[in-house]
């Protein structure tokens, strides 16, 4: 059986990709900091808060669409990589903008949603994982 039959990840699985996504999108944005902004000395706990901060504001997102996924049978990369970015826009819409950050954050936090999301789909939905 392929995925395209229906088959969908178990909830351990999706759990876990979510967890690895999130890791990835805290990365990603904190990486893209230290590159745009300077090498920071405090850059591993920048990344502890990013990672804390990406998995509680982030998963309103990302549970909508694990939920549209499953009634549309969205499998796709592109659903899931777009997803992740929109995620990104959603967790700075909830994410209290009185702290301060550098003018590009805002498109960080998409580019590292993007990568999230391209990482879920690729852990999500692999053949061998998802049929166990």
């Amino acid at each position: 059986m392929t995925l395209a039959s229906g088959i969908e990840p178990r909830f351990s699985i999706i759990a876990g990709s979510y967890f690895v996504a999130v890791v990835v999108a805290s990365l990603v944005v904190v990486t893209s900091l230290a590159i745009t902004v300077g090498i920071d000395p405090s850059l591993s706990l920048a990344f502890v808060f990013g990672c804390a901060v990406t998995f509680a504001y982030g998963l309103p997102g990302f549970i909508a669409t694990v939920l549209i996924s499953r009634c549309f049978h969205l499998r796709g990369w592109r659903f899931f990589i777009i997803a992740g970015g929109l995620d990104g826009v959603l967790s700075m819409a909830i994410f209290d903008y009185n702290m301060p950050k550098p003018d590009k954050f805002f498109f960080l936090v998409i580019l590292g949603g993007l990568a999230g999301g391209f990482i879920y789909r690729l852990l999500a939905y692999r053949p061998h994982l998802a049929a166990t």
